[in-house]
């Protein structure tokens, strides 16, 4: 239960303007009045919209949008006399005035005994009449516990930032749909790594779901978790990624693949109570350098040994079998060999590692940068995402686990086993609390649509091509939001829309800094 709050304490004194004819739920045009109030408002301010005409009606609270600056005479499409006398342009006498539009967010409920705001309801159905008086939100404070009135009671919401220009004004999210999936979009520079790291900070500590945030250049990331941070290149392979790193390296053509594919897939199928085996595990257990590399050597020679015999079965001639070991000899050092195929983690343990995290309120962190290839990076993303569906599918219990990609678009689209991952989270995650975190750069033609039409919270800023925003209109909604309104925003400054958002249409956030 939230203090209520008077009207008085809400309103500035003077008010900004008043509301014109042609008024709907989606949007009420409004004039200025002159002076500093006209001179000193912005777009993407909040305001109260207070129609004194009716004691019962209720008080709008709004975000104001399409400012225009008018002139009964200076008008764009005629033309007018001082076009011709230049000079003329000071000595006219001008009638400027400022006209704009309120996007209705919520109605506000007032007690017409003692002008209390007593309830507030985000579905608009109340349309002001004209000359009805608009004001400024006083300060925030006043309007926080108001919100929060908007999500469950027994929830604690995560606070990302606060509105754009209201001063103290928190903007509760609904932890609620955070397996409903969340995008965070903007252009380079806009803060989007920090945005998703104060998001990842909130889940963790507010929430009981584990969090694995996959950085794709080890750069925004670890540098906030070094203590809860793992290096890809410690979690294991799966054979078929092997196998085509392997083959890039040995510069093979598609007609001698298959040796090597063969010739993989037999290894790791043997590999319980193999060779191979001791001499993984002697490699990671070892720890004098000389003794660790002979174990190295071992393994290149049974590698290669396996290969070249595999050739021959399949019937290779012999100047082809030769070329496979000399390429072995010359273009895989057994080190390289050793750091791909030898690691010491696998995806189960991976998993572990999230959940024994959380308990300390910490996300995993898992450095993909050392990688050569975006197909060993996209397999390290695959094979955590295949584990976490087999424990679902093996305890038909939600598993309340949060995937975060950064620079989705290396994985989300066009990534084969990836994406489908990826998707597969999208469309039937959220009945097992299994829920993702998208970020990129890029939206059209670089997240597939089964990812995208699932994402029902958006964060986006400056976006890097203009089609994006028309991307993100299909699936969430942002009325009001122009080309216009993105230029205005810089860096940590974010619309909020969808799900979370607890007025559902689009606020401008300040996100929290992080140092």
């Amino acid at each position: 239960m939230y203090s209520r709050i008077s009207i008085k304490e809400t309103l500035l004194e003077k008010p900004l303007g008043f509301v014109l004819s042609e008024s709907t739920v989606i949007g009420i045009p409004i004039a200025f009045f002159s002076g500093e109030a006209e001179i000193a408002t912005r777009e993407e301010e909040l305001v109260l919209i207070h129609d004194f005409h009716h004691k019962k009606a209720p008080l709008l609270l709004g975000v104001l949008r399409y400012l225009r600056r008018l002139e009964p005479f200076l008008r764009r499409y005629q033309r007018v006399s001082v076009i011709d006398f230049p000079d003329a342009i000071d000595n006219v006498e001008k009638l400027p005035y400022t006209n704009g539009i309120v996007i209705p967010l919520a109605e506000l409920l007032v007690d017409e005994n003692s002008e209390e705001i007593i309830d507030i309801s985000r579905n608009v159905t109340y349309v002001p009449f004209p000359g009805s008086k608009v004001y400024k939100i006083r300060h925030g404070e006043a309007l926080v516990n108001l919100l929060r009135t908007l999500l469950p009671a027994e929830i604690e919401p995560l606070v990302l930032g606060n509105h754009k220009y209201t001063e103290g004004l928190e903007i509760p999210l609904n932890p609620r749909y955070i397996p409903y999936h969340i995008g965070v979009f903007g252009a380079t520079g806009m803060g989007k790594s920090r945005l998703v790291k104060v998001l990842v900070d909130e889940i963790v500590s507010k929430t009981n779901y584990a969090v694995i945030v996959f950085d794709h250049t080890g750069m925004d990331y670890t540098q906030f978790y070094p203590d809860s941070t793992l290096e890809s290149l410690k979690i294991r392979l799966d054979p078929l990624t092997f196998s085509t790193w392997l083959v890039k390296k040995l510069r093979l053509s598609e007609y001698l693949v298959d040796y090597i594919d063969i010739s993989v897939l037999e290894l790791f199928r043997d590999y319980v109570g193999s060779e191979l085996e001791n001499i993984f595990e002697s490699i990671n257990k070892l720890r004098d350098l000389e003794e660790k590399r002979e174990q190295m050597n071992r393994l290149h020679n049974l590698l290669k040994e396996k290969i070249t015999r595999t050739a021959q079965k399949l019937g290779a001639k012999d100047t082809t079998i030769y070329k496979l070991s000399i390429l072995m000899d010359i273009l895989v050092p057994p080190e390289e060999l050793a750091r791909i195929f030898v690691r010491e983690y696998s995806a189960d343990q991976v998993l572990d590692m999230a959940f024994n995290l959380k308990k300390q309120n910490e996300p995993l962190v898992i450095d993909l940068s050392l990688e050569e290839t975006l197909e060993a990076k996209r397999s390290v993303i695959a094979s955590v995402i295949e584990v976490a569906w087999r424990r679902i599918l093996e305890t038909r219990e939600k598993i309340n686990l949060i995937i975060a990609v950064d620079e989705a678009q290396n994985y989300a689209w066009r990534a084969g086993r990836c994406e489908e991952g990826l998707a597969r989270i999208a469309r039937e995650g959220r009945k097992w609390g299994f829920g993702l975190i998208i970020a990129s750069q890029r939206l059209a033609g670089s997240i597939s649509t089964d990812i995208r039409a699932n994402l029902n919270t958006v964060l986006f800023s400056k976006l890097s091509q203009t089609g994006d925003l028309n991307e993100i209109k299909q699936f969430a909604d942002i009325t009001g939001i122009e080309q216009s309104d993105l230029a205005q925003l810089v860096p940590r400054e974010f619309y909020v829309a969808g799900l979370m958002n607890p007025l559902r249409k689009p606020i401008a956030i300040r996100v929290k800094k992080v140092e």
